[in-house]
């Protein structure tokens, strides 16, 4: 059960054929999809393949999101078909896919009584924009750049009509509620406060410092040396190549749990006390050093976005057997010129071997 409403897994299931579907043989309210008797129309569809074919910004993010979840293992299907006003099978199901995945979770919050309601979907569209941010985050990274596709996830967004970002939003908000209720808690401020008093020490705010060198061994023989009763500040300011917090002792700061770097960190200093040094960590083709200078309880008002995000977190195992248990159980009839519906492909539809011509060459159908 995925928190970002963007079907990312299993991409090489959908092999490019070389088929393309046209745009213009979708001009007839005929189901593409039904879901437990609800639809998703050609139209619709059709609507929807074009408004990101002609939207360089949602694109790159689509493709900065595949390589991303996928740790650059997959990317996108091309979007374009072979000749004009058509579109690749292969992308055309990549969408429709995530198009049933996320009527498959609403109906699942459905089932579950969770009402998505003005409050579920304007903290979706946070989180949406949120886990927008994030990717685009770490493609910039990736990338060696400041920024990639747009400045925000809200950016993006906002080159979207306006019916596509509702959808997005929406689904958004029927993942969490579903995440939020295989955690064992609701999304109230109440129930995250109840998390919160019973997993405080993962919202700790810890403060660092770092020693950053070339290679494992200058590491390992910087930290021998403190570990002999040296300086950590004062081998910092000799030998760390990173000259902002060298200057400063290796100081870097203390860190909240709300901010993005706040997960690696507290995994990179797991276990260790106030004073005490890391093991040589790799880091980007260098080595660190860390040291806990401090930490101190965080309050719960300070923390709430991130104690959200570790309520939904606690609810993905579970929430993704409730999904492909349920997924199994329902109805699931897609327009067979995109293909057939099949659990097995990961992504939900298996492309055909080729289209009908006849889906291809006649817009009256």
């Amino acid at each position: 059960m995925r928190r970002h409403p963007l079907l990312l897994g299993a991409i090489a299931a959908i092999a490019a054929t070389g088929a393309v579907v046209t745009a213009g043989a979708f001009s007839v309210p005929s189901p593409a999809a039904v879901v437990d008797g609800t639809s998703i129309s050609r139209n619709t569809l059709n609507a929807e393949l074009e408004a990101i074919a002609s939207n360089s910004v949602f694109s790159c993010y689509l493709q900065a999101s595949v390589a991303v979840r996928s740790g650059n293992s997959a990317s996108l299907p091309s979007i374009s078909g072979s000749s004009s006003g058509s579109f690749d099978t292969a992308f055309v199901d990549f969408w429709l896919s995530q198009r049933v995945d996320d009527l498959l979770v609403e109906r699942l919050a459905a089932g579950q009584h969770l009402a998505i309601d003005a409050r579920a979907l304007a903290a979706g569209r946070a989180d949406l924009m949120s886990s927008m941010d994030s990717v685009l985050g770490a493609a910039a990274v990736s990338a060696g750049q400041s920024a990639v596709c747009a400045a925000s996830g809200a950016a993006v967004l906002t080159t979207l009509p306006s019916s596509m970002v509702d959808e997005l939003v929406r689904a958004q908000a029927a993942g969490d509620l579903v995440l939020a209720h295989a955690a064992g808690y609701g999304l109230s401020q109440n129930q995250l406060s109840r998390y919160f008093a019973l997993h405080s020490d993962q919202f700790q705010t810890i403060c660092l410092s770092a020693i950053q060198v070339a290679t494992p061994a200058s590491a390992a023989a910087l930290r021998a040396s403190i570990e002999a009763g040296g300086s950590f500040a004062a081998l910092a300011k000799a030998n760390s190549t990173d000259q902002a917090s060298a200057a400063n002792g290796g100081a870097l700061g203390c860190f909240t749990a709300n901010q993005g770097a706040y997960q690696t960190v507290a995994t990179d200093v797991k276990g260790l006390a106030v004073g005490q040094v890391s093991q040589p960590i790799a880091n980007n083709g260098s080595y660190l050093l860390l040291m806990v200078t401090r930490d101190f309880p965080a309050s719960f008002d300070a923390v709430v976005p991130a104690v959200r995000h570790q309520v939904l977190v606690a609810g993905s195992t579970k929430a993704s057997a409730e999904l492909h248990s349920f997924t199994k159980t329902a109805s699931i009839s897609i327009d067979p010129r995109y293909g057939q519906w099949s659990a097995g492909v990961g992504v939900g539809i298996a492309p055909p071997t080729s289209p009908r011509s006849s889906d291809l060459l006649n817009p009256n159908l």
